[in-house]
Order: C-alpha cells, then sequence, then structure tokens
C-alpha cells in the first residue's frame, strides 16, 4: 500500500534587532558654493537602494582607496575626519559602484543601484576565491539572506529549488531528517550520489554511506547547523571546480561559509518563530459499517466456495455443523455486527488516534562586532518541532563561535568552533510495514474493552482482526530515540 501524507504549516514569526550604532540628530551642511574653513571635518549618512530599503556593508572609500567606513545594518555610516573636498566611492558586490563628492557637506545621503550584470561577483572556489565570470558555468550560488526570510529548520531544506542543476527532494515526513541532494543528477549506482560538504574550507566526507536519500548511520553532515548562522552557499558542479578535492568531490561539491564578524559597533540579533505542523488532510478508508459490510461478504463468500450445499444465508449453528463443530472465523461472521448497535464492539479511527497538531519552537540570538584587530561572532539556536505522529520528534541545540585575530598586516589568527547536540525521536512511523503503514491496515472494528490498546500487553486480539499491535501501543511503548553530539572545529 502506497501511503500518502501531506502537511500544512502554520508559522508567525518574529524578529528583533538591536544595534548600538549612533542615530544621526540632525543635519548641519555648508552650502554647495562656500568653501569651508576647516581642515578635516566629520561625514554622516546612509545609504540606501533604489526602493529606500537600508543597504548593510556597503564600503565607503576616499580617492586614494582607503577604506573610510562600512556601512551598519541600518544602511548609516560615519567618517570621523575627512577632507571637506574628498571624493567619496561607495562600492558592494551587486552594486554599480557610486561616486559621490563632500563639497563641505556634512551629511551625504545615497541611493545605489543594482549591477546589471553579478559577473564580478567573487565567490568562493575549493580553498580560495575567484571572479563569478571565471566559473559561472560551474558554480550555482544561494543567497543566505533568503534564509531570514523562511522559518527552516535545516539548511537543505531552504534549498529545495533554489539552484539550477541541484536536486534537493524530502524523503521522509520525519522531523529533523536529512534532504537528499545530488548535483547533475544521479552518479553512481552503488556508490552514494550525495555531494561533498566542505563548511568552512572543513571537508565533511559521506563514504559511510552508500544511500541516495540522504541519510547517514553517523548523520548527514548538514545535521544541526544553525540556518541562521550561515553566509553564504556555493555548489560547485563540474570536475574543473571540483578537481581539488580528489574523488570525493564525484558529485558534486557544496561549500558552506558561516558568517563573520565585521568592524563596527556590537550588533545583537534576536530571532523566534512558532507554529504546528499537521497532516493536511486524512486519507481516505473504510469506517466500521463498511468494514462490516465488506468483511461479511468476504466471509460468506469463502464459506459458501469451501461448503458443497451452504448458503450465505445459514446461521452460525449450520455453519458450525459443516465445519465438524469448529470454529472458524474465515466462515462464521461476528453476530454482533447484525444486531442494533453491535454491543460489545468500538468503532477506531485509526488516523484519529495517532495524529496530533505537533508544536514547532525556534529561538535564535548572535552577537557580533569587531574592530581592524579583532572581529567575533557568537550565536546559539534552540529547535524543537514535534511530529504530526504521537511519538515522533526533534530537538536541537548548536552554539557557534567565530574569532579572527589580525596580528599585523602579514599575520592573521582564527578560531572557528561549533558544538551540536540533537535529539531525534522515531519509533518506527516512516515506510513500508511500519507504524502509520499499521494503523491504515488494521480493522477499524475492535472490542470496546480493549479501548485503543488491541493486542497489546495483556489485552487480546480481536478475532476479526489483523494480528497487528496496538499502533497507539507502538508509539507509546516503543523507543527510538537518536542522540547526537557533534563538534566542527
Amino acid at each position: 500500500m502506497k501511503k500518502t501524507t501531506g502537511f500544512l504549516s502554520c508559522i508567525v514569526s518574529a524578529s528583533f534587532l538591536l544595534s548600538a550604532f549612533p542615530m544621526t540628530q540632525g543635519k548641519a551642511q555648508v552650502p554647495n558654493n562656500a568653501t569651508s574653513t576647516k581642515t578635516t571635518i566629520s561625514v554622516t549618512g546612509k545609504v540606501t537602494d533604489a526602493a529606500g530599503k537600508a543597504i548593510e556593508g556597503i564600503t565607503v572609500q576616499s580617492a586614494a582607496g582607503t577604506i573610510l567606513g562600512i556601512t551598519d545594518a541600518n544602511g548609516l555610516f560615519r567618517i570621523a575626519a575627512v577632507a571637506p573636498n574628498e571624493k567619496l566611492t561607495f562600492t558592494s558586490a551587486g552594486y554599480e559602484s557610486h561616486q559621490e563628492s563632500i563639497n563641505g557637506k556634512t551629511v551625504i545621503d545615497v541611493t545605489m543601484t543594482v549591477s546589471s550584470a553579478a559577473l564580478n561577483d567573487v565567490v568562493v572556489v575549493g580553498y580560495g576565491t575567484q571572479k563569478r565570470k571565471s566559473v559561472t558555468g560551474a558554480v550555482s550560488s544561494f543567497d543566505a539572506r533568503k534564509l531570514e526570510e523562511r522559518p527552516v529548520q535545516r539548511i537543505d531544506q531552504a534549498l529545495v529549488g533554489q539552484l539550477a542543476g541541484v536536486t534537493v527532494k524530502q524523503t521522509t515526513g520525519v522531523p529533523g531528517k536529512a534532504f537528499s541532494i545530488q548535483v547533475r543528477g544521479s552518479g553512481s549506482i552503488s556508490g552514494g550520489n550525495e555531494p561533498l560538504y566542505v563548511i568552512d574550507g572543513f571537508p565533511l566526507s559521506v563514504n559511510a554511506s552508500n544511500t541516495s536519500n540522504g541519510s547517514f548511520s553517523t548523520g548527514n553532515p548538514l545535521d544541526n547547523i544553525n540556518p541562521n548562522d550561515i553566509e553564504s552557499i556555493e555548489v560547485l558542479k563540474d570536475a574543473a571546480a571540483a578537481a581539488i578535492y580528489g574523488s570525493r568531490a564525484s558529485n558534486g561539491v557544496v561549500l558552506i561559509t558561516t558568517k563573520r564578524g565585521r568592524t563596527g559597533k556590537p550588533k545583537i540579533n534576536f530571532n523566534a518563530y512558532g507554529g504546528y505542523s499537521e497532516a493536511s488532510k486524512k486519507l481516505e478508508m473504510m469506517n466500521g459499517d463498511q468494514w462490516i459490510e465488506h468483511a461479511t461478504e468476504i466471509i460468506n463468500a469463502t464459506y459458501v466456495a469451501t461448503f458443497a450445499g451452504a448458503s450465505a444465508s445459514d446461521n452460525q449453528a449450520t455453519r458450525l455443523a459443516k465445519n465438524n463443530g469448529v470454529f472458524n472465523a474465515n466462515y462464521i461472521p461476528d453476530p454482533r455486527w447484525s444486531m442494533p448497535g453491535h454491543p460489545g464492539l468500538a468503532y477506531i479511527d485509526w488516523q484519529d488516534v495517532i495524529e496530533r497538531k505537533g508544536q514547532i519552537q525556534n529561538y535564535q540570538i548572535s552577537a557580533s562586532g569587531g574592530t581592524d584587530a579583532i572581529k567575533y561572532f557568537i550565536s546559539g539556536n534552540y529547535a524543537n518541532q514535534e511530529g504530526f505522529v504521537i511519538g515522533v520528534g526533534y530537538k536541537a541545540y548548536s552554539l557557534r563561535g567565530n574569532l579572527e585575530i589580525n596580528a599585523s598586516k602579514k599575520l592573521k589568527f582564527g578560531l572557528n568552533v561549533a558544538p551540536t547536540f540533537s535529539i531525534t525521536d522515531d519509533p518506527g512511523v516512516d515506510g513500508k510495514d511500519a507504524i502509520f503503514h499499521q494503523a491504515l491496515s488494521l480493522a477499524p472494528v475492535q472490542e470496546d474493552t480493549m479501548g485503543f490498546f488491541p493486542n497489546t500487553g495483556r489485552n487480546g486480539q480481536y478475532t476479526y482482526s489483523s494480528t497487528t499491535n496496538s499502533p497507539l501501543g507502538k508509539l507509546t511503548y516503543n523507543k527510538g530515540t537518536t542522540k547526537r553530539y557533534r563538534t566542527l572545529g
């Protein structure tokens, strides 16, 4: 039997941003036709796009190419001391370079234009970087800013349908389980089809598995990684781009870079969302009356075909006599089926019994900042997702610390550490002959004295039902807990 399930998620998200960048209190401007008598002046301003949205990370340079400042999350910049007649250049990947003359002004607001071609953008390739125009056919990029708009538990969940030439499939509905990622289609029959994952330059091999569904006996390389920690994702698709990693890269390479601290005031981000998951619809199954009608028809047909002169209208005594007084449920229906109210029997919809509204919670907090000498990024994440089936769930705890120290112009130190811990509860719900499949095949008519636990513990089995144990009993008493602790550093 093929099982079809769906999910309906209702997500309510809230995001808060606290920034310690000082806001401009007023505007003091020297007329363009006037010449300031000061040797240097202080300049502030805001950089926005054509829609008026603030742009973070715009570099402000002098005419000589010296970096004077970088815009913060609100698009604001401040230059403490600059010549009144200096020319400022505003640059950033993906935007046209913009030049502005100060002419004695102390407040300069700039509108950036999106570049018509992003071929000069720098992308991560192997252990270095290249311009996109050099590798445009070999690299697919994912804008990590999209992760802030989507309440997802996993990185691979956010990649579905986002990258050309990269197929991302969900192979199970169990919360926390990995998706399958294939670059340029299937590459092997028995050697595995998953790409090589490289996180901050650290290759995570998948040779412990020969499967193609994203499942690994020791855990998927993307397990427990906080999506909010991701700065960029690049997928190398051809042999030349992936050659640096050798045979491990035969199925492509997924390069993931996490966030780093930036020069500027400390910045704290807090993000939280909640919701629930439930089955979008129930499978159409027989109810109690329909099942009794169908079972009666099968029993009568079997009885008539087995005994000569037998009739479907024969009562229980006649049927017993034809079978030498031995009771056989294949020939004799339950007499209570034909009684008004079916005394002693209970009608059960097993989908209603084992399904629920699974709660979803996710909390993320990060702090970043730094100076020219030291930059830092610290984050923490707690995620809790209950499945829409009782007993199924996923919890994850993760921390990340990225530290960069510039000891001199030629010497740099860095520390990246990311401990994670997860708990996955799955007593065996998904798949053929698994608990959910058994719930669909179990008779919707049971002895009322057994409740929802037929053939479980001391409870017996209803004679006309299958020998399957109660699905609720299995979900309640079977334990399928996997605890995984991992540190990348």
